[in-house]
């Protein structure tokens, strides 16, 4: 499966999820890690917001969950939209999400 796929499921899974918890089960699953690969799903989570596939529900400032940084940080949730897409890209079935 690739990332942005995988991420998409795990919205469909599990509902609402913040972009640190998305990136720590993604880069955990696909055996990655480091700064390279928590931007780059932060970048995808950007991209499937802007394609309209996903709602933004909440916004946080939380060093602890960004380095150290203060990074502005958002907790997601898949949209009718996205399930619709995700069912006509076989991503999940007909009865599902």
């Amino acid at each position: 499966m690739h990332i942005k796929g995988r991420m998409l499921q795990l919205l469909a899974e599990r509902g609402p999820m913040w972009d640190y918890d998305i990136a720590d089960e993604v880069m955990r699953e696909y055996g990655v890690s480091g700064d390279y690969w928590y931007g780059t799903v932060r970048l995808t989570l950007t991209d499937l917001y802007s394609s309209g596939l996903l709602d933004e529900v909440e916004t946080a400032v939380d060093p602890s969950r960004s380095g150290g940084v203060e990074k502005l940080l958002f907790k997601f949730t898949l949209n009718e939209f996205g399930r619709s897409r995700m069912r006509q890209s076989g991503l999940i079935g007909a009865g599902n999400g």
